[in-house]
Protein backbone atom coordinates (compact mmCIF):
# COMPACT_ATOMS: atom_id res chain seq x y z
CA UNK A 1 0.00 0.00 0.00
CA UNK A 2 1.94 3.08 -1.49
CA UNK A 3 -0.02 5.52 -0.11
CA UNK A 4 0.98 4.75 3.38
CA UNK A 5 4.71 5.09 2.67
CA UNK A 6 6.13 7.88 3.28
CA UNK A 7 8.95 8.21 1.22
CA UNK A 8 6.43 7.20 -2.09
CA UNK A 9 4.36 9.67 -0.88
CA UNK A 10 7.05 12.41 -0.61
CA UNK A 11 8.32 11.08 -4.18
CA UNK A 12 4.55 11.46 -5.15
CA UNK A 13 4.32 15.00 -4.26
CA UNK A 14 7.54 16.65 -5.48
CA UNK A 15 6.35 14.63 -9.07
CA UNK A 16 3.54 16.46 -8.75
CA UNK A 17 4.26 19.79 -7.65
CA UNK A 18 7.44 19.43 -10.79
CA UNK A 19 4.60 18.52 -13.05
CA UNK A 20 2.97 22.08 -11.66
CA UNK A 21 5.93 23.81 -12.23
CA UNK A 22 6.39 22.34 -15.92
CA UNK A 23 3.31 23.19 -16.46
CA UNK A 24 3.85 26.80 -15.49
CA UNK A 25 7.09 27.69 -17.36
CA UNK A 26 5.05 25.92 -20.54
CA UNK A 27 2.17 28.39 -20.11
CA UNK A 28 4.46 31.15 -19.42
CA UNK A 29 7.10 30.35 -22.56
CA UNK A 30 3.99 30.02 -24.69
CA UNK A 31 2.60 33.46 -23.40
CA UNK A 32 5.81 35.17 -23.80
CA UNK A 33 6.15 33.62 -27.30
CA UNK A 34 2.60 35.12 -28.61
CA UNK A 35 3.41 38.25 -26.77
CA UNK A 36 6.48 38.67 -28.85
CA UNK A 37 4.97 36.97 -31.93
CA UNK A 38 1.98 39.99 -31.61
CA UNK A 39 5.12 42.67 -31.87
CA UNK A 40 6.65 41.13 -34.98
CA UNK A 41 9.49 39.27 -32.98
CA UNK A 42 10.58 36.35 -34.80
CA UNK A 43 13.28 33.68 -35.64
CA UNK A 44 15.60 33.84 -39.00
CA UNK A 45 16.93 31.35 -41.04
CA UNK A 46 20.41 31.84 -39.03
CA UNK A 47 18.56 31.20 -35.73
CA UNK A 48 19.09 34.88 -34.75
CA UNK A 49 15.86 36.64 -32.57
CA UNK A 50 15.01 39.81 -34.87
CA UNK A 51 11.92 42.19 -34.60
CA UNK A 52 10.01 41.81 -37.89
CA UNK A 53 7.54 44.59 -38.90
CA UNK A 54 3.63 44.17 -38.92
CA UNK A 55 1.83 45.51 -42.70
CA UNK A 56 -1.91 44.53 -42.59
CA UNK A 57 -3.47 45.23 -46.21
CA UNK A 58 -7.25 45.28 -47.28
CA UNK A 59 -9.26 45.33 -50.54
CA UNK A 60 -11.94 46.14 -52.25
CA UNK A 61 -13.64 43.81 -53.35
CA UNK A 62 -12.10 40.99 -50.87
CA UNK A 63 -10.26 39.33 -51.03
CA UNK A 64 -7.32 39.68 -52.82
CA UNK A 65 -4.22 37.32 -53.23
CA UNK A 66 -0.67 39.14 -51.91
CA UNK A 67 1.89 39.18 -53.35
CA UNK A 68 5.67 40.28 -52.12
CA UNK A 69 8.67 40.47 -54.39
CA UNK A 70 6.94 38.35 -56.79
CA UNK A 71 6.16 35.41 -54.43
CA UNK A 72 2.40 34.98 -53.27
CA UNK A 73 1.97 35.62 -49.51
CA UNK A 74 -1.64 35.27 -48.65
CA UNK A 75 -5.04 37.00 -49.25
CA UNK A 76 -6.17 40.34 -48.02
CA UNK A 77 -7.56 41.08 -44.83
CA UNK A 78 -4.65 39.55 -42.81
CA UNK A 79 -1.43 40.52 -41.01
CA UNK A 80 1.74 39.78 -42.43
CA UNK A 81 5.06 39.95 -40.27
CA UNK A 82 7.89 40.98 -42.50
CA UNK A 83 11.80 41.42 -41.68
CA UNK A 84 12.82 44.85 -41.85
CA UNK A 85 13.57 45.69 -45.86
CA UNK A 86 11.75 47.16 -49.09
CA UNK A 87 8.76 45.08 -50.97
CA UNK A 88 7.28 45.39 -53.78
CA UNK A 89 3.59 44.54 -53.03
CA UNK A 90 0.97 43.53 -55.66
CA UNK A 91 -2.64 42.51 -55.04
CA UNK A 92 -4.43 40.72 -57.76
CA UNK A 93 -8.11 39.15 -58.25
CA UNK A 94 -9.40 37.76 -60.72
CA UNK A 95 -10.94 39.82 -63.43
CA UNK A 96 -9.48 43.04 -61.98
CA UNK A 97 -6.42 45.46 -62.56
CA UNK A 98 -3.49 44.69 -59.96
CA UNK A 99 -2.88 47.72 -57.32
CA UNK A 100 0.71 47.68 -56.30
CA UNK A 101 3.50 49.93 -54.79
CA UNK A 102 6.71 49.98 -52.67
CA UNK A 103 6.72 49.26 -49.18
CA UNK A 104 9.54 49.88 -46.52
CA UNK A 105 9.53 48.02 -43.52
CA UNK A 106 11.54 48.50 -40.59
CA UNK A 107 11.66 46.73 -37.18
CA UNK A 108 8.60 47.13 -34.69
CA UNK A 109 6.64 48.88 -37.62
CA UNK A 110 2.85 48.18 -37.70
CA UNK A 111 1.65 49.61 -41.10
CA UNK A 112 -2.09 49.74 -42.65
CA UNK A 113 -2.95 49.77 -46.11
CA UNK A 114 -6.70 49.78 -45.40
CA UNK A 115 -7.37 51.37 -48.87
CA UNK A 116 -6.63 49.71 -52.05
CA UNK A 117 -9.53 49.44 -54.90
CA UNK A 118 -9.59 47.40 -57.59
CA UNK A 119 -11.03 48.09 -60.97
CA UNK A 120 -12.34 45.40 -63.34
CA UNK A 121 -10.18 45.34 -66.36
CA UNK A 122 -12.96 45.14 -68.16
CA UNK A 123 -15.70 48.21 -67.69
CA UNK A 124 -19.21 47.84 -68.06
CA UNK A 125 -21.31 50.90 -69.16
CA UNK A 126 -24.56 51.43 -70.16
CA UNK A 127 -26.32 55.09 -70.45
CA UNK A 128 -28.70 56.05 -67.44
CA UNK A 129 -30.92 59.12 -69.07
CA UNK A 130 -30.65 61.98 -72.37
CA UNK A 131 -30.26 64.92 -71.85
CA UNK A 132 -30.98 67.76 -74.71
CA UNK A 133 -28.89 70.19 -73.47
CA UNK A 134 -25.76 69.92 -71.22
CA UNK A 135 -27.41 70.18 -67.50
CA UNK A 136 -26.03 73.51 -65.61
CA UNK A 137 -26.04 71.81 -62.35
CA UNK A 138 -24.93 68.37 -61.30
CA UNK A 139 -24.76 67.80 -58.13
CA UNK A 140 -24.14 64.99 -55.48
CA UNK A 141 -24.99 64.88 -51.38
CA UNK A 142 -22.70 64.41 -49.03
CA UNK A 143 -23.45 60.85 -48.60
CA UNK A 144 -23.08 60.22 -52.39
CA UNK A 145 -27.23 58.96 -52.22
CA UNK A 146 -28.55 61.66 -53.88
CA UNK A 147 -27.82 63.15 -57.64
CA UNK A 148 -29.72 66.24 -58.52
CA UNK A 149 -29.00 67.26 -62.01
CA UNK A 150 -30.62 70.21 -63.66
CA UNK A 151 -32.79 69.37 -67.20
CA UNK A 152 -31.63 72.29 -68.98
CA UNK A 153 -28.95 75.08 -67.68
CA UNK A 154 -31.57 78.10 -67.55
CA UNK A 155 -34.49 75.90 -66.41
CA UNK A 156 -36.09 75.83 -62.79
CA UNK A 157 -36.79 71.57 -63.33
CA UNK A 158 -34.11 68.91 -61.87
CA UNK A 159 -33.99 65.22 -61.94
CA UNK A 160 -33.04 63.64 -59.01
CA UNK A 161 -31.28 60.47 -58.64
CA UNK A 162 -31.07 57.93 -55.68
CA UNK A 163 -27.92 56.23 -56.39
CA UNK A 164 -28.37 53.76 -53.35
CA UNK A 165 -31.44 52.38 -55.42
CA UNK A 166 -30.18 52.92 -58.79
CA UNK A 167 -33.13 50.99 -60.65
CA UNK A 168 -35.14 53.49 -59.91
CA UNK A 169 -35.94 56.32 -61.97
CA UNK A 170 -35.50 59.63 -61.74
CA UNK A 171 -37.91 62.03 -59.41
CA UNK A 172 -38.78 64.99 -61.24
CA UNK A 173 -38.33 68.70 -59.11
CA UNK A 174 -39.63 71.96 -59.92
CA UNK A 175 -38.88 74.92 -58.07
CA UNK A 176 -41.96 77.09 -57.51
CA UNK A 177 -42.53 80.16 -59.56
CA UNK A 178 -42.01 82.20 -56.75
CA UNK A 179 -38.72 81.22 -55.83
CA UNK A 180 -36.92 81.93 -58.83
CA UNK A 181 -37.19 85.73 -58.94
CA UNK A 182 -34.52 87.00 -62.17
CA UNK A 183 -35.26 85.83 -65.40
CA UNK A 184 -33.44 89.02 -67.72
CA UNK A 185 -30.23 88.67 -69.12
CA UNK A 186 -27.98 85.50 -69.57
CA UNK A 187 -28.40 82.91 -66.88
CA UNK A 188 -26.68 80.41 -65.44
CA UNK A 189 -26.78 77.81 -62.11
CA UNK A 190 -24.12 76.59 -60.11
CA UNK A 191 -24.01 74.62 -56.53
CA UNK A 192 -22.98 76.27 -53.77
CA UNK A 193 -23.09 73.81 -51.05
CA UNK A 194 -25.17 70.70 -49.84
CA UNK A 195 -26.24 70.72 -45.89
CA UNK A 196 -25.13 67.96 -43.40
CA UNK A 197 -28.59 66.32 -43.45
CA UNK A 198 -28.33 65.24 -47.19
CA UNK A 199 -31.80 67.12 -47.79
CA UNK A 200 -30.90 70.56 -48.31
CA UNK A 201 -28.97 72.08 -51.49
CA UNK A 202 -27.40 75.61 -51.94
CA UNK A 203 -27.98 76.99 -55.60
CA UNK A 204 -26.54 80.69 -57.23
CA UNK A 205 -28.65 81.52 -60.22
CA UNK A 206 -27.46 84.15 -61.97
CA UNK A 207 -28.97 86.37 -64.34
CA UNK A 208 -27.30 89.25 -66.34
CA UNK A 209 -25.13 90.91 -63.81
CA UNK A 210 -27.51 89.66 -60.77
CA UNK A 211 -27.76 86.80 -58.63
CA UNK A 212 -29.94 85.33 -56.26
CA UNK A 213 -29.29 82.47 -53.48
CA UNK A 214 -31.53 79.60 -53.35
CA UNK A 215 -32.15 76.82 -50.86
CA UNK A 216 -33.75 73.75 -52.58
CA UNK A 217 -35.39 71.17 -49.94
CA UNK A 218 -35.15 68.02 -52.20
CA UNK A 219 -37.48 66.32 -50.38
CA UNK A 220 -40.27 68.96 -50.18
CA UNK A 221 -39.46 71.05 -53.39
CA UNK A 222 -42.22 73.44 -52.17
CA UNK A 223 -40.59 74.74 -49.35
CA UNK A 224 -37.23 75.81 -50.86
CA UNK A 225 -37.00 79.40 -50.09
CA UNK A 226 -34.97 82.29 -51.84
CA UNK A 227 -32.34 83.64 -49.56
CA UNK A 228 -31.98 86.56 -51.40
CA UNK A 229 -35.59 87.92 -50.79
CA UNK A 230 -35.79 86.14 -47.44
CA UNK A 231 -32.78 88.00 -45.44
CA UNK A 232 -33.34 90.76 -47.80
CA UNK A 233 -29.81 91.24 -48.98
CA UNK A 234 -27.86 90.50 -52.06
CA UNK A 235 -24.76 88.81 -51.10
CA UNK A 236 -21.44 88.49 -53.26
CA UNK A 237 -21.51 85.02 -51.52
CA UNK A 238 -23.37 82.95 -49.34
CA UNK A 239 -22.33 80.14 -47.37
CA UNK A 240 -23.90 77.67 -45.11
CA UNK A 241 -22.55 77.92 -41.07
CA UNK A 242 -21.52 74.16 -39.59
CA UNK A 243 -23.38 72.94 -43.06
CA UNK A 244 -26.44 73.70 -41.25
CA UNK A 245 -28.98 74.49 -44.06
CA UNK A 246 -30.25 76.94 -42.14
CA UNK A 247 -27.52 79.24 -41.10
CA UNK A 248 -25.80 81.82 -43.15
CA UNK A 249 -22.70 83.49 -43.44
CA UNK A 250 -22.55 86.51 -46.49
CA UNK A 251 -20.14 88.25 -47.63
CA UNK A 252 -20.75 91.68 -49.62
CA UNK A 253 -18.00 93.00 -51.79
CA UNK A 254 -17.87 96.34 -50.55
CA UNK A 255 -17.01 96.85 -48.12
CA UNK A 256 -15.93 93.18 -47.81
CA UNK A 257 -18.58 92.56 -45.02
CA UNK A 258 -19.20 89.24 -43.58
CA UNK A 259 -22.52 88.90 -41.42
CA UNK A 260 -24.02 86.35 -39.87
CA UNK A 261 -27.77 85.19 -40.63
CA UNK A 262 -30.61 82.44 -40.20
CA UNK A 263 -34.11 81.60 -40.75
CA UNK A 264 -35.24 81.67 -37.66
CA UNK A 265 -33.44 85.57 -37.06
CA UNK A 266 -33.00 86.69 -41.04
CA UNK A 267 -31.74 89.79 -40.31
CA UNK A 268 -27.98 90.08 -41.35
CA UNK A 269 -25.78 90.70 -38.33
CA UNK A 270 -22.19 91.98 -38.95
CA UNK A 271 -19.15 89.74 -37.98
CA UNK A 272 -16.08 90.86 -39.73
CA UNK A 273 -15.13 93.81 -42.20
CA UNK A 274 -12.46 94.32 -44.77
CA UNK A 275 -12.48 90.32 -45.73
CA UNK A 276 -11.41 89.50 -49.17
CA UNK A 277 -11.87 85.98 -49.09
CA UNK A 278 -13.14 83.14 -46.08
CA UNK A 279 -13.45 80.06 -45.03
CA UNK A 280 -15.85 79.13 -42.17
CA UNK A 281 -15.44 75.88 -39.65
CA UNK A 282 -18.16 74.64 -37.47
CA UNK A 283 -20.21 77.72 -35.98
CA UNK A 284 -17.43 79.57 -34.02
CA UNK A 285 -14.27 79.40 -36.25
CA UNK A 286 -13.67 81.75 -39.46
CA UNK A 287 -10.44 81.83 -41.55
CA UNK A 288 -10.11 84.69 -43.48
CA UNK A 289 -7.77 87.42 -45.81
CA UNK A 290 -7.74 91.04 -45.32
CA UNK A 291 -5.69 93.87 -46.09
CA UNK A 292 -5.88 95.12 -42.65
CA UNK A 293 -2.69 95.83 -40.91
CA UNK A 294 -0.92 94.30 -43.69
CA UNK A 295 2.38 95.60 -45.55
CA UNK A 296 2.03 97.31 -49.38
CA UNK A 297 0.80 94.32 -51.47
CA UNK A 298 0.21 91.75 -49.07
CA UNK A 299 -2.75 90.49 -47.54
CA UNK A 300 -3.08 88.89 -43.55
CA UNK A 301 -4.73 85.58 -43.31
CA UNK A 302 -6.46 85.85 -39.92
CA UNK A 303 -8.93 83.36 -37.87
CA UNK A 304 -10.88 84.45 -35.90
CA UNK A 305 -12.59 82.18 -33.06
CA UNK A 306 -15.25 82.93 -30.51
CA UNK A 307 -14.77 86.72 -31.67
CA UNK A 308 -11.10 86.52 -30.95
CA UNK A 309 -8.70 87.38 -34.42
CA UNK A 310 -5.14 85.82 -34.91
CA UNK A 311 -3.13 86.77 -37.12
CA UNK A 312 -1.19 83.67 -39.03
CA UNK A 313 0.99 85.06 -41.55
CA UNK A 314 1.19 87.38 -44.51
CA UNK A 315 0.68 86.62 -48.04
CA UNK A 316 0.57 88.24 -51.19
CA UNK A 317 -1.72 90.12 -52.26
CA UNK A 318 -4.28 87.80 -54.84
CA UNK A 319 -7.48 87.60 -56.35
CA UNK A 320 -7.69 84.57 -55.14
CA UNK A 321 -6.48 82.86 -51.74
CA UNK A 322 -6.38 79.35 -50.55
CA UNK A 323 -7.82 78.99 -47.63
CA UNK A 324 -8.99 75.29 -46.17
CA UNK A 325 -9.37 74.17 -42.32
CA UNK A 326 -10.71 70.60 -40.97
CA UNK A 327 -9.90 68.29 -37.47
CA UNK A 328 -7.73 65.51 -37.87
CA UNK A 329 -7.96 63.02 -34.48
CA UNK A 330 -9.06 65.77 -32.60
CA UNK A 331 -6.40 68.31 -33.72
CA UNK A 332 -7.08 71.83 -35.64
CA UNK A 333 -5.07 71.81 -39.05
CA UNK A 334 -4.96 75.15 -41.68
CA UNK A 335 -3.64 75.33 -44.46
CA UNK A 336 -3.19 78.47 -46.85
CA UNK A 337 -1.66 80.32 -49.51
CA UNK A 338 -1.91 82.67 -52.26
CA UNK A 339 -1.86 81.89 -56.07
CA UNK A 340 1.60 84.46 -56.36
CA UNK A 341 3.50 82.85 -54.00
CA UNK A 342 3.98 79.55 -55.17
CA UNK A 343 3.49 77.95 -51.92
CA UNK A 344 0.76 76.47 -49.49
CA UNK A 345 1.46 76.52 -45.86
CA UNK A 346 0.20 73.77 -43.42
CA UNK A 347 -0.47 74.73 -39.51
CA UNK A 348 -1.32 72.50 -36.68
CA UNK A 349 -3.30 74.23 -34.29
CA UNK A 350 -2.14 77.84 -35.16
CA UNK A 351 -4.76 79.29 -32.26
CA UNK A 352 -2.91 77.15 -29.45
CA UNK A 353 0.24 78.64 -30.87
CA UNK A 354 -0.79 82.07 -31.08
CA UNK A 355 -2.73 82.24 -27.58
CA UNK A 356 0.60 80.57 -26.12
CA UNK A 357 2.47 83.52 -24.10
CA UNK A 358 5.76 81.32 -24.28
CA UNK A 359 5.47 80.90 -28.10
CA UNK A 360 3.00 83.76 -29.62
CA UNK A 361 3.53 82.88 -33.09
CA UNK A 362 2.58 80.12 -35.37
CA UNK A 363 5.07 78.01 -36.92
CA UNK A 364 3.91 75.58 -40.23
CA UNK A 365 3.96 71.98 -39.59
CA UNK A 366 4.76 72.29 -43.77
CA UNK A 367 5.56 74.14 -46.88
CA UNK A 368 4.42 72.83 -49.95
CA UNK A 369 5.76 74.38 -53.27
CA UNK A 370 3.14 74.15 -55.78
CA UNK A 371 3.40 76.66 -59.23
CA UNK A 372 0.58 78.44 -59.17
CA UNK A 373 -1.50 77.03 -56.75
CA UNK A 374 -5.06 77.23 -57.34
CA UNK A 375 -6.74 75.20 -55.21
CA UNK A 376 -6.36 73.57 -51.75
CA UNK A 377 -8.73 70.92 -49.87
CA UNK A 378 -8.31 68.28 -47.08
CA UNK A 379 -9.88 64.89 -47.86
CA UNK A 380 -12.90 63.26 -46.88
CA UNK A 381 -11.07 61.37 -43.62
CA UNK A 382 -8.73 65.10 -43.61
CA UNK A 383 -5.63 62.50 -43.07
CA UNK A 384 -4.71 63.95 -46.67
CA UNK A 385 -4.54 67.75 -48.00
CA UNK A 386 -4.13 68.76 -51.44
CA UNK A 387 -2.73 71.64 -53.00
CA UNK A 388 -3.13 72.05 -56.79
CA UNK A 389 -1.50 73.66 -59.52
CA UNK A 390 -2.56 72.90 -62.71
CA UNK A 391 -0.78 69.41 -63.54
CA UNK A 392 1.35 69.66 -60.45
CA UNK A 393 0.03 68.35 -56.97
CA UNK A 394 1.39 68.64 -53.34
CA UNK A 395 0.00 66.36 -51.17
CA UNK A 396 0.71 65.96 -47.54
CA UNK A 397 -0.03 63.16 -44.98
CA UNK A 398 -0.64 64.06 -41.89
CA UNK A 399 -0.56 61.06 -39.97
CA UNK A 400 3.00 59.85 -41.38
CA UNK A 401 3.91 63.46 -41.75
CA UNK A 402 5.02 62.94 -45.09
CA UNK A 403 4.79 65.14 -48.43
CA UNK A 404 4.43 63.90 -51.85
CA UNK A 405 5.13 66.39 -54.98
CA UNK A 406 4.10 65.11 -58.76
CA UNK A 407 3.31 66.36 -62.00
CA UNK A 408 0.48 64.53 -63.75
CA UNK A 409 1.39 63.64 -67.17
CA UNK A 410 -2.24 64.06 -68.78
CA UNK A 411 -3.79 67.97 -68.10
CA UNK A 412 -7.09 68.15 -66.58
CA UNK A 413 -9.75 68.89 -69.39
CA UNK A 414 -11.29 72.30 -69.32
CA UNK A 415 -13.49 73.56 -67.46
CA UNK A 416 -12.29 71.75 -65.01
CA UNK A 417 -10.66 73.95 -61.92
CA UNK A 418 -9.17 71.05 -60.15
CA UNK A 419 -9.34 67.43 -59.78
CA UNK A 420 -12.01 66.00 -56.78
CA UNK A 421 -11.39 63.45 -54.01
CA UNK A 422 -13.20 59.93 -54.91
CA UNK A 423 -12.99 58.49 -51.80
CA UNK A 424 -10.70 59.11 -48.24
CA UNK A 425 -7.40 58.08 -50.35
CA UNK A 426 -7.87 59.07 -54.45
CA UNK A 427 -8.24 61.61 -56.56
CA UNK A 428 -9.84 62.18 -60.15
CA UNK A 429 -10.36 64.54 -62.73
CA UNK A 430 -11.20 63.92 -66.57
CA UNK A 431 -8.44 63.38 -69.28
CA UNK A 432 -8.63 62.90 -72.96
CA UNK A 433 -12.26 62.89 -72.73
CA UNK A 434 -11.78 59.95 -69.95
CA UNK A 435 -11.73 59.80 -65.98
CA UNK A 436 -8.70 58.90 -64.46
CA UNK A 437 -8.15 58.06 -60.58
CA UNK A 438 -5.17 57.53 -58.85
CA UNK A 439 -3.75 57.02 -55.44
CA UNK A 440 -3.10 60.39 -53.64
CA UNK A 441 0.65 59.79 -53.99
CA UNK A 442 0.00 59.10 -57.47
CA UNK A 443 0.55 55.41 -57.65
CA UNK A 444 -2.17 52.98 -59.46
CA UNK A 445 -3.33 55.66 -61.76
CA UNK A 446 -6.18 54.28 -64.16
CA UNK A 447 -8.09 55.15 -66.85
CA UNK A 448 -11.28 54.58 -66.79
CA UNK A 449 -14.64 55.09 -69.00
CA UNK A 450 -15.84 58.25 -71.34
CA UNK A 451 -16.56 61.39 -69.26
CA UNK A 452 -17.37 65.32 -70.14
CA UNK A 453 -15.74 67.32 -67.83
CA UNK A 454 -17.86 69.75 -67.47
CA UNK A 455 -19.03 67.83 -64.33
CA UNK A 456 -17.55 65.62 -61.88
CA UNK A 457 -18.04 62.27 -61.40
CA UNK A 458 -20.34 60.60 -59.75
CA UNK A 459 -19.32 57.39 -57.19
CA UNK A 460 -22.28 55.48 -55.22
CA UNK A 461 -22.78 54.90 -51.73
CA UNK A 462 -21.09 51.84 -51.89
CA UNK A 463 -18.63 52.34 -54.70
CA UNK A 464 -20.52 49.44 -56.94
CA UNK A 465 -21.20 52.22 -59.62
CA UNK A 466 -20.16 55.59 -61.49
CA UNK A 467 -21.84 58.24 -63.06
CA UNK A 468 -21.04 60.67 -65.66
CA UNK A 469 -21.62 63.01 -68.68
CA UNK A 470 -20.47 61.92 -71.99
CA UNK A 471 -21.26 63.39 -75.27
CA UNK A 472 -24.56 62.35 -76.28
CA UNK A 473 -25.78 60.57 -79.41
CA UNK A 474 -28.87 60.48 -81.29
CA UNK A 475 -29.85 64.16 -80.47
CA UNK A 476 -29.24 63.86 -77.42
CA UNK A 477 -26.40 67.04 -76.31
CA UNK A 478 -25.43 64.93 -73.44
CA UNK A 479 -25.86 61.29 -71.40
CA UNK A 480 -25.59 60.30 -68.19
CA UNK A 481 -24.16 57.12 -67.84
CA UNK A 482 -23.66 53.95 -65.64
CA UNK A 483 -20.48 52.43 -64.98
CA UNK A 484 -20.25 49.20 -62.79
CA UNK A 485 -16.81 48.82 -60.56
CA UNK A 486 -17.81 45.20 -59.82
CA UNK A 487 -17.06 42.10 -62.26
CA UNK A 488 -20.71 39.98 -62.98
CA UNK A 489 -18.98 37.81 -60.68
CA UNK A 490 -19.61 40.16 -57.47
CA UNK A 491 -22.71 41.93 -57.86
Amino acid sequence: MDFLDPKKRRQHAILLYSGYVLIGIAILISTMVLVYQANGFGVNSKGQVVQNGLVFLSSQPNPADISLNGHKKDQTNTRLSLPAGRYDARLTRAGYRDWQRSISVQGGDVQHFDYPFLFPKDLVTKNQADYAVAPGVSTQSPDRRWLLVQQTPIATKFDLYDLKNPAEAATALTLPTAVVRLNNGQQSWAAVQWADDNQHVLLKHTAGTDSEFILVDRNDVAKSVNLNQTLGSNPLTLTLIDNKYDKYNLLDSVPGTVSTASLDNPTPVKLLDSVLSYKSYGSKTMLYATADGARAGKANIVIAVNGKQYSIREVSASNTYLLDMASYRGAPYVVLGAVADGVVYIYRDPVGQLSDKSIKTAVAIRAIKVVNPSYVSFSPTAQYIVAEGGTQFGVYDIFLKRAYVYTRPDAPDAPQAHAEWMDGNRLTYVSGSKLQVFDYDQRNHQTLMPATAGAAPFFSPDYKYVYAFTAGTAGAAAQLTQTTLLTAADL
